[in-house]
């Protein structure tokens, strides 16, 4: 029987769902196709036309969030107002705040898909492709407007903002302070020092 687009979409949700359920009550090691299947209700062979391991899972959660960053950032209506600090800023406190109700399960898969030598990065391409574009156009508007030298290596300088982006999120995930606080603090020196190196041109120096 054909099901609607819509329905696959729902089957595709309830089952990233039910994934987080499972490998946050547990761990992902221990965590089946089978139980994930059948915790989303979905057929046990059916669960496979959706994705074929359990660790495509994991990138479907990942490439869905960044989705919903973008999404998010678009509800912003005075975005495109703020500076170039606050514009990236923004968008890492927006990313984390998304993560905040799974913090456990990013907790246990972050490294996974992030951080391990094993990780697909045919399914990471596109996650990071996404991030990258946000970083880009941040970049190409703070150019555009005077606010930021033109950067002599604009790619390598947004990429670098994708290796920032995993340790801050690594980093959050094992803060315990109150309210996250340390991490607020990180951010709010590490954005300081990049983008005043930035604006006065030292990274085109360093590349030059």
């Amino acid at each position: 029987m054909n099901i609607s687009q819509k329905q696959k979409k729902q089957n595709r949700k309830k089952i990233i769902a039910a994934a987080v359920e499972i490998i946050t009550a547990s761990d992902f090691k221990s965590a089946t196709m089978r139980a994930i299947a059948r915790e989303a209700g979905i057929a046990d062979a059916t669960i496979y036309k959706y994705f074929p391991t359990k660790e495509s899972i994991l990138f479907g959660y990942y490439n869905d969030h960044m989705e919903a960053l973008i999404k998010a950032l678009k509800a912003i209506d005075d975005f495109n107002t703020y500076g170039f600090q606050a514009q990236l800023q923004t968008v890492l406190e927006t990313s984390l705040e998304l993560y905040l109700p799974d913090r456990e399960f990013v907790a246990a898969t972050h490294k996974t898909v992030f951080l391990s030598f094993s990780a697909d990065f045919k399914h990471l391409k596109p996650i990071r492709k996404m991030l990258n574009d946000i970083i880009k156009d941040i970049f190409e508007a703070a150019i555009e407007v005077d606010e930021i030298p033109d950067q002599m290596f604009l790619d390598i300088s947004h990429q670098f903002f994708w290796v920032y982006y995993i340790a801050m999120v690594h980093y959050w995930i094992k803060d315990d302070s109150d309210q996250f606080t340390d991490t607020s603090v990180l951010i709010d020196k590490c954005l300081d020092l990049a983008c005043g190196m930035i604006k006065a041109g030292i990274a085109n120096k360093v590349f030059d």
